[in-house]
């Protein structure tokens, strides 16, 4: 039952003591005329992002349709030539040679016969740029106010009216 009554004294006493330390921690509150209110400005870099799209001229390759027949034929005809030179080991390098460029020439003149085709076409193609823009900007008002005959300054986030409130708080000097 002793601690009951203890713990409710507490209780009541830090309900009946709180508004007073509240109201003091707060101080109290008045209203002051402004004298002068300047726009604090800063110059700022905003980025302004455009799509720019342009037409542009593409050129494709369609490779014909080659046969590879040509090319076999041509060198086995060129080797059987290349047979037809030499002797001993200077017969097998003619008849590699003859068949190499056999299948070569074949190779080349049916690239001159059915040659690769090339077509135009326009494509749109598009890229993000971005632009720098300087733009001014209102960051803050520096206010010259008067209270009770005495001029004070604040720098305040919002533009004052012809009047602010403000915070008055009085504490002693030892």
């Amino acid at each position: 039952m002793n601690r009951v009554i203890i713990v409710l004294s507490m209780l009541f006493s830090t309900l009946f003591t709180f508004p007073t330390w509240a109201i003091a921690e707060q101080g109290s509150f008045a209203w002051a005329d402004v004298v002068e209110a300047e726009p604090v400005r800063q110059v700022v870099r905003i980025p302004v992002k455009e799509e720019v799209c342009w037409d542009e001229e593409v050129y494709h390759e369609v490779q014909a349709r080659r046969s590879a027949t040509p090319a076999i034929l041509g060198a086995i005809l060129g080797g059987v030539i290349g047979n037809q030179f030499g002797g001993g080991t200077g017969r097998d390098i003619m008849t590699m040679a003859g068949a190499a460029l056999g299948g070569s020439v074949a190779t080349d003149q049916q690239r001159l016969k059915h040659p690769d085709r090339f077509y135009a076409s326009t494509e749109r193609r598009c890229e993000m740029n971005t632009e720098w823009r300087r733009e001014e900007r209102i960051v803050g008002w520096d206010v010259t106010y008067r209270y009770q005959g005495e001029l004070y300054q604040a720098r305040l986030q919002d533009a004052p009216g012809d009047r602010i409130r403000i915070r008055v708080d009085v504490t002693p000097v030892e």
